[in-house]
């Protein structure tokens, strides 16, 4: 009874060698339970691309510029990594507005813009009149250009400084709109 025993504990001790000894070590390591849904995998991702939009009527309507950029095809999103750009006016003699930010999201195909950390956007209206913009997020509509955020936006012109929270605005008119907590300082000519 005792040799029985001691060669069911032999076999069984050979049996548990031999599935370490064959088994690949990939089976031995933990891997962290991640799901597709939780990655989402770009569909093709882009370094210092350079991207030039044109409107309906074949004019320039924006230009962008950006050291990283990835494109998912649900949804037609482009992530940007130090996005930079010039959206166009719709008259070839207005300035155009530039925008540069941390991050940036062209959605569906163009129609909207999100600009996200460290927002800034300028207009050189002359050589001594420049437009300027700050915030940590702003939503640009190309097309029609409005700009829109919810966050504190500090807006800085040749005639003074205004600072609040949220704003609206056509950048073609040029009317700004700012939503709450609205201070400015304004320069006498």
């Amino acid at each position: 009874m005792r040799n029985i025993l001691i060669m069911v504990m032999l076999v069984g001790s050979a049996g548990i060698f031999l599935l370490f000894w064959l088994s690949p070590p990939e089976v031995f390591l933990t891997k962290p339970a991640i799901s597709e849904e939780e990655l989402p995998k770009a569909d093709s991702y882009m370094l210092n691309i350079s991207m030039l939009n044109y409107n309906k009527e074949g004019k320039k309507s924006s230009s962008v510029l950006a050291s990283e950029a990835r494109h998912f095809n649900s949804g037609n999103r482009l992530e940007m990594e130090n996005p930079n750009m010039v959206s166009y006016g719709k008259q070839p003699a207005e300035q155009p507005w530039h925008m540069s930010a941390n991050k940036g999201n062209i959605l569906k195909g163009g129609e909207k813009a999100i600009f996200t950390g460290s927002v800034y956007a300028w207009q050189q209206a002359t050589a001594s009149n420049k437009k300027e913009l700050h915030t940590n997020k702003l939503i640009l509509y190309p097309d029609t250009h409005i700009a829109e955020t919810t966050s504190p936006v500090t807006i800085i012109t040749e005639q003074g400084k205004t600072t609040g929270t949220g704003m609206w605005a056509d950048l073609n008119a040029e009317i700004f709109k700012l939503l709450a907590n609205v201070k400015g300082i304004h320069r006498a000519p």
